[in-house]
């Protein structure tokens, strides 16, 4: 059969160029996947413990999903953990393969199941620490922790190094126990402790140092420090292979240069000044903390310690 010159082939003119070149992409695209040509990504589940409201949690790690993507030969999704407990849940039943914890609960999850620290933030200083603040009002007539008593406290959530754990033993520490306290109340997280002291729902409250920076020129102040504390580690689940953890530690370690930090300066505060190996020992002394908090219970009598609760 022949064309006159000049003259378009009838494929051609039915369907043009392009829809010739998207047959032919159809047509060879899945032999080339059958023959290890392509192949699509396996997903790693990373979760998040809920430190901040749920916008504020994809704002602030979404950036690091998309950057472990890109670095490794892994897709990673986020998953924000319902609570810190739930959190560490999934990572033990592999609803999660990874996990970005806090400080205490990264220690249940050690005791718990084995979890593996694999890799922690380093703050703006270039160190691996962070610290509780106990915030009050800028209008607030109290001065010291010895003060609060008589008065409202905020707490983070149960299972919150710096808004539970610590603060209990720094109120303690200073002579202030639950029974000197005219109310308080555990909150789902950091940032709304910070408000409900903003507001003056409550008289003081428990924030890690981030959050107390970033309200201290909003009318809040600090009138307590703890001691420096290491910073939350991210973990390796039992379904995390070791390919899988060496590639996500490599990533993360990596994250020193100007192109990686312009990439991830929508980070969360934590997280903007790259990443160190970290040692799971580093958190032992958490899990003696939680299994004596003071005016608690010991580690047969779990079911009184916050700590062990849901």
């Amino acid at each position: 059969m022949s064309y006159l010159p000049g003259k378009k082939h009838p494929i051609l003119a039915l369907w043009g160029l392009p829809g010739i070149i998207l047959v032919v992409l159809l047509l060879v695209l899945p032999t080339l996947a059958a023959r290890g040509g392509m192949t699509e990504k396996r997903t790693i589940y990373f979760g998040v413990i809920p430190r901040f409201n749920p916008h504020v949690m994809y704002e602030y790690y979404q950036p690091l999903m998309d950057y472990l993507s890109r670095k490794t030969p892994y897709r990673f999704e986020l998953r924000i953990g319902r609570s810190y407990i739930g959190t560490i849940e999934d990572l033990e039943k592999g609803v999660t393969d990874v996990a970005y914890l806090g400080g205490a609960t990264y220690a249940l999850a050690r005791h718990r199941f084995g979890a593996r620290a694999i890799v922690r933030p380093l703050n703006s200083e270039g160190r691996s620490t962070y610290r509780c603040c106990v915030i009050v009002r800028n209008d607030s007539p109290v001065k010291t922790i010895a003060d609060l008593k008589g008065r409202s406290f905020a707490y983070g959530a149960y299972h919150s190094t710096t808004g539970s754990l610590i603060p209990t033993f720094m109120l303690v520490e200073a002579g202030v126990t639950p029974a000197d306290l005219k109310t308080l109340k555990n909150f789902h997280n950091h940032e709304e402790v910070a408000r409900a002291v903003l507001k003056g729902v409550y008289d003081a409250g428990a924030v890690k140092d981030v959050v107390a920076w970033k309200y201290r020129g909003q009318g809040l102040r600090v009138i307590a420090i703890s001691e420096e504390l290491p910073t939350a580690p991210i973990a390796a689940g039992p379904t995390l292979s070791r390919d899988a953890e060496k590639a996500v530690t490599q990533a993360l370690l990596s994250i020193r240069g100007p192109e990686e930090r312009e990439a991830l300066a929508g980070l969360g505060p934590e997280l903007l000044h790259g990443f160190e190996r970290a040692r799971s020992e580093d958190y032992d002394f958490l899990y003696e903390k939680i299994v004596s908090i003071p005016k608690g219970c010991g580690v047969r009598c779990h079911s009184s310690n916050p700590f062990f609760r849901k």
